[in-house]
């Protein structure tokens, strides 16, 4: 009988039949992982509820913002629904309220209390140039140009950077240095030719190198003339006096003779 010449083969690998390791992770930590998704599932919860809760506060507090309309109510707003977006209006609101009453220090303080309070809010520089223009009427043109400054160099604050740029010009011309009060505003004219401001620019460009008029005081007021006083010998004439109706005599009257009496006569 031939023998077989055919060559054996050789198994490449063996297949494991037995549970792969992921299974068996599974199945060594099935309770942590139990736990964990227990943890995951509160979170998720308490993430919900919280939210909810949230924006039941911010409804409650634009509920009572839209009816304040005096400083008081909107402190209200302030004080009973803090850390909400209706509270970081309402000071906005409460500051300019203030500064058309006159009251410059306290719109200041709600304005500084506003950026330290809300810092991230959209509306920050705003916030920021109503701080800036309120410091410039109290006379702060220091205070008020470093907040400008940083407006002007605040890439999400483009929307306002060209007032802040005009208000910077106007500061460094009232200072004595038009030179640069004028490269304020050419950047206004370059940077934001689109907006509003650059008309206001040109304008600023146009006056940025004249001198104010002097004021010169009006003349005195010439002084009054005398009264002229009479004369010693100066008298006041009198009236001639008049005589009175009852002294006068009265005059009589020649009686004519009639004819009847010229003829007994004869």
């Amino acid at each position: 009988m031939p023998e077989d010449t055919t060559p054996s083969v050789a198994p490449l690998a063996e297949i494991n039949l037995g549970p792969s390791k992921f299974e068996q992770f599974l199945e060594n930590n099935q309770r942590l992982l139990i736990v964990l998704l227990i943890l995951i599932t509160i979170a998720s919860a308490a993430y919900i509820v919280i939210q909810g809760v949230e924006k039941s506060r911010e409804q409650s507090a634009g509920a009572v913002l839209s009816k304040a309309n005096t400083p008081a109510s909107l402190q209200e707003v302030i004080n009973n629904h803090a850390n909400t977006n209706a509270a970081a209006s309402a000071k906005l609101l409460l500051a300019d309220m203030q500064a058309n009453e006159g009251k410059t220090d306290a719109a200041v303080q709600t304005l500084k209390d506003f950026i330290a309070t809300h810092g991230d809010h959209a509306a920050k520089p705003t916030a920021s140039a109503k701080l800036a223009s309120q410091l410039m009427t109290q006379g702060k043109s220091a205070e008020a140009s470093a907040i400008f400054q940083e407006i002007a160099d605040n890439p999400t604050a483009r929307y306002i950077a060209p007032y802040a740029l005009i208000c910077l010009g106007d500061i460094a011309k009232a200072g004595g240095d038009p030179a640069k009060a004028e490269s304020y505003f050419n950047r206004v004219k370059t940077e934001f030719s689109e907006s509003s401001f650059a008309s206001i620019a040109t304008d600023r460009i146009a006056t940025v190198k004249t001198k104010a008029p002097i004021e010169v005081e009006p003349p005195p007021p010439a002084p009054a003339p005398e009264p002229q006083k009479a004369s010693p010998e100066q008298k006041p004439a009198t009236p001639a006096a008049t005589v009175p109706e009852a002294t006068k005599k009265p005059v009589s009257k020649p009686v004519k003779s009639s004819n009847k009496s010229k003829k007994a006569k004869n």
